[in-house]
């Protein structure tokens, strides 16, 4: 086999549905197929999948990039003209988001001029208009064709295509969200973390203006993005605007509890941020976070994740921002009806340390847990060498110490 039918069948890894409906295109069981999906997806190389297959065939192929014709439909109409004249032409558009506003045009006015036997394969981040499947001449041969993700199966067989070693696929696959744009990097970099920020262009596209980045922020740190959310961050002027926007992305997925990123797009789209200005990264996970703990009704937690929330807060003690975000927020440890929540939240842990004081055989125990979350004195050595006592007795105090605290805690 040669490198380049090599490189060809890695992008085609797991496109086998994908390439039975573009195979019935040219067969002429579809005039027109409609592909969409986020970038990186694989659009691109069904179109050169298509024109491999049509110039086989011995059809003439016309290739249209429409990033390049500005969405204007007169230049649209001068790239695709040949297909008009051609018997059996077969029309491949590329990128066309960037026609949006042709696409009527081209669907009532170009494409019915076509010559006879032509066929058009047409991509798009953009999902197409209904007018194609409502109207019941269109929609008797029209064929949309949503490209997704590949599965993990596929995704493996794509990095050994190009070369990787089975111990480093797991780590790319997982990153990767089944994106073949990000396999293709990640088989290329020394780390999956090496692409992220490359990513955010490819992956992402053209975003509108500021307002609408700083959506995407919200976006990556959100579990799921509300209006809510993005209310407690842009404000209550440009929520609903930009919410609108990101549910029209291709690479975001609508479910019942709010708007869920692709995992690529997530990793890509933080990185970018931590790395831009890593102070707006905290300020917006901190926001993020408090808002979905105001949101979350209160619900007994089971007693690992409380013992977990309670060594969060100890470690976050110092750090007012994280302390903030903390689930124990909407415990029992906090009133209902209580007007600042944080306050109550460090009184009442404060409180359950006291209470180790009282006790006899806590008091070291309280010691060795103050000096170490509360007084923050450094590492856990330092803590031992402040305390005077030895390395492996201040650990047995610590361990006691959060055992009692918890034990405390969850007796209120």
């Amino acid at each position: 086999m040669s490198i380049n039918a090599s490189v060809r069948d890695a992008d085609l890894v797991g496109r086998d549905a994908e390439r039975a409906v573009l195979d019935r295109v040219l067969t002429g069981s579809s005039l027109v197929a409609y592909l969409h999906g986020p970038g990186g997806i694989g659009k691109s190389a069904l179109l050169r999948h298509t024109a491999r297959q049509a110039r086989l065939a011995g059809r003439e192929v016309v290739r249209v990039d429409a990033r390049s014709l500005h969405a204007d439909p007169r230049r649209l109409e001068e790239a695709a003209a040949p297909a008009s004249v051609e018997e059996g032409a077969v029309l491949l558009v590329d990128a066309f988001e960037h026609c949006g506003r042709a696409e009527r045009w081209l669907r009532d006015t170009f494409l019915p001029r076509l010559a006879e036997g032509a066929a058009v394969v047409i991509a798009s981040r953009t999902a197409p208009d209904p007018e194609w499947t409502l109207d019941p001449g269109w929609a008797r041969i029209f064929a949309p064709l949503v490209v997704r993700p590949l599965d993990a199966t596929a995704s493996d067989a794509l990095l050994a295509a190009r070369g990787v070693a089975p111990e480093r696929r797991g780590a790319i696959t997982s990153f990767a969200g089944g994106n073949p744009l990000v396999l293709s990097l990640g088989a290329c970099a020394a780390s999956p973390g090496d692409v992220l920020t490359t990513l955010v262009d490819r992956l992402v596209g053209e975003v509108p203006g500021f307002v609408h980045r700083r959506g995407l922020d919200v976006l990556a740190q959100a579990r799921v993005t509300r209006e809510s959310v993005l209310r407690e961050v842009l404000g209550d002027e440009d929520a609903a605007t930009v919410f609108c926007w990101l549910r029209r992305q291709p690479y975001v997925e609508a479910t019942p509890d709010g708007l869920v990123p692709h995992d690529a797009v997530r990793a890509a789209l933080d990185a970018d941020l931590r790395w831009r200005d890593p102070e707006r990264h905290e300020d917006v996970r901190a926001r993020v976070s408090a808002e979905r703990v105001r949101a979350t009704p209160p619900d007994p937690l089971p007693r690992e994740d409380f013992e977990a929330a309670v060594f969060e807060a100890l470690r976050t003690w110092r750090a007012p921002r994280e302390f903030a975000t903390s689930v124990l927020l909407r415990s029992h440890l906090v009133p209902s009806d209580s007007p600042d929540p944080v306050t109550d939240l460090r009184a009442t842990i404060t409180a359950a340390l006291d209470a180790l004081r009282v006790d006899p055989a806590g008091v070291k125990a309280h010691d060795a847990l103050t000096a170490t979350y509360v007084s923050a004195s450094g590492t856990h050595k330092a803590t031992a060498r402040r305390l005077g006592v030895p390395y492996g007795t201040y650990r047995r105090h610590l361990a006691l110490a959060k055992h009692r605290l918890v034990e405390h805690l969850l007796a209120r």
